[in-house]
């Protein structure tokens, strides 16, 4: 099958003037005269099929004549039936190489310009046709035309750097007969404000999905009630308490401590000694939540609020609390304009949901937290009183782990049983020495990262009991920090492990016999150690 366009001119009264070799037949002459006198003012393609060969034609005419450029399309007749159905089909070719939004090129087998778009000539500086016969490398910057026309493969929605401007493009090769004849470049041209646009709906909808794969992950794993506050330090047996005390109350809760404490365990606490306990309570991260979605998540939305909205719309927090708990994670991260909003439902109970004029009222009780100095942020104008004020009927503080160190073979021992059960480990206890060390670290991630390094401890340990060599990593970080090297007098880093493992057991000690009036089956039981090993650790002692 031959690759050539052949060419046929008429005159004003449809005689053949001059034609090509091939195009000499008269049936074809007669055919296309027939079809090109039959085309309606504007249209300038055409598809005709001539003896079982389907044509494909461009018509140019002037007041005289009418020059035919016809060529046969053989292969899967989609560019003739496209041509032979679609009125306008050259218009709509015309608008795909001259379209103001996507520049195109096309190369040839040996990677030379033989077209490129109006839009990417003015990008790169050229005039008109000023850049066709030269190599594609040489007129567009870090191309990759070359390598699709030497491997024949696509390459579909890369980036590419051009002129210190970033695009979107397609390379596509071209083939006939099986055999790469060369390949098609399209550059996605935005302005810049459509191109920001884009970028920030993108990065919008990145941060929803992160925002609800986080709080699909806190669902699964959280748990309830009372019991889950281990310990039995006077800290921890103070602070269950004061829950009791207060969750039959329907006034706010502020909860106040570092990260790792055990905030929301608190919370779902009061809720579940509650009133209201009878529906589950409703939590929100503040501090996870994306800008963009404050007021949606807090107020809900209604049909056509936004793009993307729902067709159905969708309740709010402060709906779905609705005769529950509200508990408002992180809270002192909320942004100034959400903390406004969320004062104003506070006050007046009453809200309405984004694209709605509707107003709704709720009954729900807040239970709030955080881990940062509301105070401080007030007086640098980060907060605002009025709310703090609201929020904070009453205040809960959760002591850290390090004001709480006798709690650390109780956890201990309660993580080791709630983690070896769901990873399926062996490991059921933990020695002495291993206990001793863990309660001599400050824990600056409190009971979160104690519970992180038992479960690392527990999934690379290969027996039943978890000793000093399961957390050596930890004594080693531990050995660098000025804090925890001044409490053990290791300040020029020289002492051994062991000797620093029984400086701390000794401090330990020294503190419970203190605290316990002397009675050693207490100290004992609190250190979780045997009596005669406490007895020949107060030989040493000389108590």
């Amino acid at each position: 099958m031959s690759a050539a366009f052949e060419l046929l001119c008429f005159n004003h009264d449809w005689q053949v003037s001059f034609c090509t070799p091939g195009a000499t037949l008269p049936n074809l002459q007669r055919q296309l005269a027939e079809k090109v006198s039959a085309l309606a003012q504007g249209q300038r393609m055409l598809a005709v099929d001539i003896d079982g060969v389907p044509q494909v034609a461009v018509v140019l005419r002037n007041d005289s004549h009418s020059l035919v450029v016809f060529h046969p399309d053989e292969s899967d007749r989609a560019l003739f039936d496209f041509i032979a159905t679609v009125d306008i089909a050259f218009d709509i070719l015309h608008h795909f190489i001259t379209n103001p939004y996507e520049g195109i090129t096309v190369v040839d087998r040996d990677a030379v310009l033989r077209y490129i778009s109006p839009v990417h000539e003015r990008f790169f500086g050229y005039k008109p046709g000023g850049a066709v016969g030269q190599p594609v490398h040489h007129v567009i910057e870090n191309t990759r035309l070359q390598e699709v026309v030497r491997t024949g493969k696509a390459e579909i929605g890369q980036v590419q750097e051009m002129s210190n401007t970033s695009r979107v493009v397609n390379r596509i090769p071209i083939t006939y007969d099986g055999e790469v004849v060369g390949a098609i470049g399209r550059v996605l041209f935005r302005t810049p404000e459509e191109v920001h646009e884009l970028s920030r709906q993108i990065s919008s909808l990145r941060a929803e999905v992160n925002y609800y794969e986080t709080e699909l992950t806190r669902l699964r794993h959280r748990t309830f009630g009372l019991d889950e506050i281990v310990g039995e330090s006077e800290a921890i047996l103070k602070l269950k308490s004061e829950i009791r005390k207060i969750a039959p109350l329907d006034v706010p809760v502020f909860i106040a401590g570092e990260s790792g404490t055990g905030k929301e365990l608190v919370a779902h606490a009061i809720h579940n000694l509650s009133r209201r306990s009878d529906k589950p309570m409703v939590v929100l991260n503040c501090g996870a939540l994306p800008s963009t979605l404050v007021e949606s998540e807090l107020f809900g939305y209604d049909s056509g609020a936004f793009t993307g909205a729902k067709r159905e719309g969708r309740a709010g927090k402060f709906e779905i609390a609705h005769r529950s708990s509200l508990f408002l994670d992180e809270v002192g991260d909320l942004p100034q304009e959400a903390q406004v909003k969320l004062l104003r439902v506070l006050e007046g109970s009453a809200f309405e949901r984004v694209g709605s004029n509707r107003q709704r009222t709720t009954d729900f009780r807040l239970i709030s937290a955080t881990n940062r100095d509301l105070k401080r942020m007030i007086a640098d104008d980060d907060y605002r009183a009025d709310l703090y004020f609201r929020i904070n009927g009453v205040t809960l503080t959760i002591p850290p782990l390090r004001q709480r160190r006798e709690d650390v073979p109780i956890l201990a021992r309660h993580f080791i049983t709630k983690i070896a059960a769901r990873v399926g480990s062996t490991v059921r206890s933990i020695t002495p020495e291993a206990l001793t060390l863990l309660q001599g670290l400050h824990w600056p991630g409190n009971v979160r990262q104690l519970y992180h390094e038992i479960q690392r401890a527990i999934i690379f340990a290969n027996h039943h009991e978890l000793s000093m060599e399961d957390f050596s990593e930890l004594y080693q970080e531990s050995r660098t920090s000025q804090e925890n090297a001044a409490g053990l007098g290791v300040g020029s880093g020289q002492a051994s492990m062991k000797d620093t493992i029984g400086s701390v057991e000794l401090n330990l000690i020294r503190d419970a016999i203190k605290r316990f009036n002397g009675n050693k089956k207490r100290v004992a039981e609190e250190l979780g150690i045997s009596r005669s090993y406490l007895y020949k650790r107060l030989a040493e002692l000389d108590l």
